[in-house]
């Protein structure tokens, strides 16, 4: 019983964390949701640890996240995959995927 309690309690907090840490601003990055107090993308980071999970590599290469930004990122990617309602909302009309069609990494790639 004990460990039900401590689970619903752990999500509150994942849960708030990402509440108090991603934002949505109209003027920075079309609205997208960012890390508070940054430009950072939360698709940004989700692409960065997709494609090497080493924390400590992200976190170097972007000395204003900590890794609780990183945490809250990934909470509110969690709670977007299984349909929670999240706030910020991601902007209307952009796709979810649309961050990766877009970079310059991935523009080049073609597939015949």
């Amino acid at each position: 019983m004990a460990s039900v309690c401590y689970n619903a309690w752990y999500m509150k907090e994942d849960q708030r964390l990402y509440h108090e840490r991603i934002v949505a601003d109209p003027r920075i990055l079309a609205g997208k949701p960012v890390v508070k107090g940054t430009r950072i993308g939360v698709d940004l980071v989700l692409e960065e640890l997709a494609h090497n999970p080493d924390i400590t590599e992200l976190l170097a290469a972007h000395p204003d996240l900590t890794r609780d930004d990183v945490q809250a990122c990934l909470a509110y990617a969690q709670a977007i995959v299984t349909g929670k309602e999240v706030s910020p909302k991601p902007p209307k009309g952009v796709r979810s995927d649309a961050a990766l069609c877009n970079s310059s990494s991935t523009r080049a790639l073609t597939f015949d």
